[in-house]
Formats: structure tokens, C-alpha cells, sequence
């Protein structure tokens, strides 16, 4: 096994981390994309507004402020993910420089505690950024949808 060729234990290694880096990285793709839709959302339910041609029904008000109230709420949640992901990799980063320098395992652990606490709650985050979104996007197609159909109608 001297030959210069990886062991099998360490081409898996490389693999994992290669795919966690993916992971990571792609994490962090999904968060801004959602965060960007919330905000293109809020402007299109703005412009809504603004325009004079578009008017609802009491229902209709109702949902739609609920919409803009959800895709708020989302696009808050996204940047309080960002930021609390941010931590994450300051905080990983630290134990990382940490460990390097050769603490121990036990100067390491409440940066560990902290590292883990942080990943969890993004992924907390990010549940409740995708949900409010849902809920503001689906709420804002029955708004105009309503407002097409009683268009139609009149």
C-alpha cells in the first residue's frame, strides 16, 4: 500500500468531505434564493398597491395582507438565517484554528455545543423561511386569482 495510491478508508474520507462541501454550499444557494423570491414577491404585491385597477373584495384584503405579512416574515427568517449561518462558520472556523494549535478535546467541546446549536437552528430557519414563503406566495395566487375571476364576471 505504499505505492502512493489513496487507501479505500481515505478515498471515502476525501468523497465525504467533498460532498459536504457540496452540501454546504448548495444550503446556502437554497437560503438566498428563497430569500431573493420573498423580496421579488413583496415588490410585485407593492406594485399591486400602487395600481388603481386592482381591488378586492373584503376577503380578498384580508389574504392579501396576510401575504405580504408571511412574505415578510420570510424574507426576516432568511436574513436572520444568513446571519445565524454566518456564526456558524466563525464559530467552526475558531474551533477549526483551535484544534490546529492543539487544544484539547475538552477546550473544544463548547465550541463544538456552539457549532451544533448553530446548525440546527439554520435548519430550523430555513424550514420556517420555506414555509412562510409557501404560504405567502399561495396566498397571493388566490388573492389574484380571485380578482381575475371577479374581473371576469363583472
Amino acid at each position: 500500500m505504499s505505492n502512493g495510491e489513496p487507501t479505500e478508508g481515505k478515498k471515502n474520507r476525501e468523497s465525504s468531505i467533498r460532498w459536504q462541501g457540496r452540501t454546504i454550499e448548495q444550503f446556502g444557494y437554497a437560503i438566498n434564493l428563497i430569500l431573493s423570491l420573498s423580496v421579488a414577491a413583496i415588490g410585485f404585491e407593492l406594485s399591486l398597491v400602487l395600481n388603481e385597477k386592482f381591488s378586492g373584495s373584503g376577503w380578498q384584503n384580508c389574504l392579501f395582507g396576510a401575504s405580504i405579512f408571511a412574505l415578510v416574515l420570510s424574507a426576516g427568517v432568511g436574513l436572520l438565517g444568513v446571519v445565524n449561518r454566518l456564526r456558524d462558520f466563525r464559530a467552526t472556523t475558531e474551533t477549526a484554528w483551535k484544534r490546529e494549535d492543539g487544544a484539547s478535546d475538552l477546550d473544544l467541546q463548547p465550541l463544538r455545543t456552539l457549532t451544533k446549536s448553530l446548525g440546527e437552528r439554520t435548519w430550523l430557519l430555513f424550514w420556517w423561511q420555506i414555509s412562510t414563503f409557501g404560504i405567502g406566495v399561495l396566498l397571493l395566487v388566490v388573492v389574484v386569482a380571485g380578482t381575475v375571476t371577479l374581473a371576469l364576471v363583472t
